[in-house]
């Protein structure tokens, strides 16, 4: 059985749901404001439709995906005490950074048990490896998924990995001075004159601006409205388009699995599972997000797992 999955990217499906549960709602709401624009010398403005559910349920949905925190570690060469250190170079095997991140979840998890912290079963995991021969392979595996999906330790080891690979022939560039006196930018707000005639011409800017917008009637303001609503809407669709079509990518060196279980469950489950590459992959970075299955939700539909176990354990 194939434990360790391919990553492929995928936006999350929430994100989609809640697009599609809100565009009727937004079209319906464009053609009401139309109508009222026409009769609003008339004072016979048409309620809004109701709005089925409400907008904190969606709020809701969104954040439950995107705002809670689940238990996240990453594992690189470079870490002190985690990577075999050979001169400037730094080494982790896939099996290696796998063990690491086993053995913190285990520690971690007996020292809640003795502090008398009962462990959750609706747990999950999700753990991703990338791992190369060397480091320009690695430092192009990493930019790879760093381009889609950044993370600030991938990124890290990314920039490190790159500099090794070409460390050889870089230690004899000497780089170019820079020119001296160094130029500088100044710009009149910078003195104190200068800001108190900025804040004497905001002023009266300030008031040239009421004056104009006091003008425009409200059939125009409502319009206007109508307008900037449809503008935004078919904005925000193009923005999931964009999503959607900019998570894309996959790499032999991408691997990833995703499990169900209390930790005392899953620790040995990922020392006893053969890693996705042998040792000759000495370029390895790992990474682990540990929490409720809806915490770890967004990375398990993100990077298109599932469950290999499901149905089996």
């Amino acid at each position: 059985m194939q434990f360790w999955q391919g990553i492929t990217f995928t936006p999350p499906a929430a994100v989609s749901d809640i697009a599609a549960g809100l565009a009727g709602h937004l079209t319906d709401a464009q053609e009401a404001l139309a109508q009222g624009a026409q009769a609003l010398q008339g004072l016979s403005l048409p309620e809004p439709p109701p709005f089925i559910g409400s907008a904190d349920e969606l709020r809701e949905s969104a954040g439950a995906l995107l705002s809670s925190q689940a238990r996240y570690l990453a594992v690189t060469p470079y870490l002190q005490g985690i990577g075999t250190m050979r001169g400037d170079q730094a080494f982790l095997t896939p099996q290696k950074a796998i063990e690491v991140i086993g053995s913190r979840m285990l520690e971690d998890a007996i020292s809640a048990a003795t502090d008398g912290v009962i462990p959750s079963f609706d747990t999950g995991l999700v753990m991703l490896v990338m791992a190369a021969q060397e480091p320009g392979q690695l430092a192009n595996a990493l930019n790879g998924f760093n381009t889609v999906f950044p993370i600030p330790e991938l990124r890290q080891a990314e920039r490190r990995a790159k500099a090794l690979a070409t460390i050889e022939l870089d230690k004899f560039k000497i780089p170019e001075l820079p020119k001296f006196p160094p130029w500088g930018n100044a710009a009149p707000e910078r003195s104190a004159t200068g800001l108190a005639v900025a804040r004497a011409l905001g002023g009266q800017l300030a008031m040239a601006e009421g004056l104009e917008a006091a003008k425009v009637s409200p059939t125009a303001r409502l319009a206007e409205f109508t307008s900037k609503l449809s503008t935004a809407a078919a904005q925000r669709q193009q923005d999931l388009q964009d999503l959607a079509e900019g998570m894309t990518g996959a790499s032999d060196a991408w691997r990833g699995i995703y499990l169900e279980g209390a930790v005392a469950t899953l620790a040995p489950l990922l020392a006893k599972f053969a890693p996705p590459m042998d040792d000759s992959f000495k370029c390895c970075v790992s990474v682990c997000w540990y929490g409720t299955k809806s915490q770890v939700a967004y990375f398990k539909e993100a990077f298109g797992l599932t469950n290999p176990l499901e149905g089996i354990l």
